[in-house]
């Protein structure tokens, strides 16, 4: 009887042990929170994701900020090139945006 109980436990241990190690697999966001912190508006912000662009609809204004709906997705890589009125680019090829669903242009 004591070796069954002995056997059990560490059954009980290694199945906590296998389901504590398992990582959770992050669920794809939905949106991107976008923030303008530069003093010059972004003329265009286009989001690459799952082989689609999306854009914002009309240019973001200096210290604006705006939600962008993404595409459903099946993981969690977007790129983001945004171009300023300044004629400056900014380019973020790989966001992972499981981890921050959040991006901010500063100067």
């Amino acid at each position: 009887m004591m070796i069954f109980r002995i056997v059990t436990a560490t059954g009980l241990l290694l199945a906590a042990t296998s389901a504590i190690a398992a990582p959770a697999k992050p669920k794809p966001v939905s949106a991107l929170v976008i923030t303008n912190a530069r003093e010059v508006p972004a003329t265009d912000v286009a989001i690459g994701a799952n082989g689609q662009t999306i854009r914002l609809a009309k240019p973001l204004a200096s210290k604006a900020k705006t939600t962008l709906r993404l595409p459903k997705m099946t993981g969690c890589m977007v790129a983001v090139a945004a171009t300023f009125e300044d004629e400056s680019l900014v380019e973020l090829p790989e966001l992972d945006v499981c981890k921050d669903s959040t991006v901010r242009f500063t100067d």
